[in-house]
């Protein structure tokens, strides 16, 4: 216990054993049902990813919910790590320069085979993964916004709104005939302007949405 407890709060572990801990944390709120396993996910209004989805993406990953991977990513550099951690007290002296310069090698080769460790695994699983292909613009019309950014008008406007594949994205909105919507209130995407690059809303009852639980 003590060989663990040392690698794991000495470097190069230190690094990740804090983040490790927190995707911990995460996956038991998910287990009791206060968040989801796509909460990171995120896509522009043409379905591009965007924010940790970009980021995996660069990477050649994303084909499977983020918070998966980033936990894949940060549990395979933590074990490598953990091992080489071991290897390296064996061979060397606590603080010594020799010791810390093969943890930042061990730390190298940890985010190396996390990234191929995921990599390999998400190709594996793909399969059986559901398709997460991003809305088009088009697909949007027709569900309920949320207003976001002061008020929706003629003149400007943007709104919250949940693509087909779950992702949640920010849509620029326009209103007509002088409608104006606070912002917090819910809209209907009725129609897509082409011409202005919009999506034209109205005032819609949350109580109506058919796919409200």
């Amino acid at each position: 216990m003590g060989l663990f407890l040392d690698t794991a709060f000495g470097f190069p572990a230190v690094l990740l054993t804090p983040v490790l801990a927190v995707v911990t944390l995460y996956w038991i709120v998910v287990a009791i049902g206060l968040a989801d396993t796509e909460m990171l996910d995120a896509a522009d209004a043409d379905g591009s990813p965007v924010g940790a989805s970009a980021v995996l993406e660069r990477m050649r990953l994303s084909k499977a919910p983020v918070t998966v991977e980033i936990t894949a990513l940060v549990l395979s550099a933590w074990f490598v790590s953990m091992m080489g951690g071991i290897v390296t007290s064996l061979l060397t002296s606590p603080g010594s320069a020799l010791s810390w310069a093969l943890g930042a090698v061990v730390l190298v080769i940890a985010v190396v085979a996390a990234w191929a460790l995921t990599s390999g695994l998400v190709m594996a699983v793909q399969r059986f993964l559901p398709r997460r292909g991003g809305s088009s613009q088009r697909d949007l019309v027709g569900r309920t916004c949320v207003i976001r950014v002061g008020e929706a008008g003629e003149s400007f406007g943007q709104a919250e709104i949940t693509t087909e594949s779950g992702a949640t994205v920010v849509i620029p909105v326009r209103t007509i005939g002088g409608e104006v919507l606070p912002v917090g209130s819910t809209a209907l995407v009725f129609e897509r302007s082409d011409e202005q690059d919009v999506f034209l809303v109205t005032g819609f009852d949350p109580s109506l949405d058919p796919g409200r639980p």
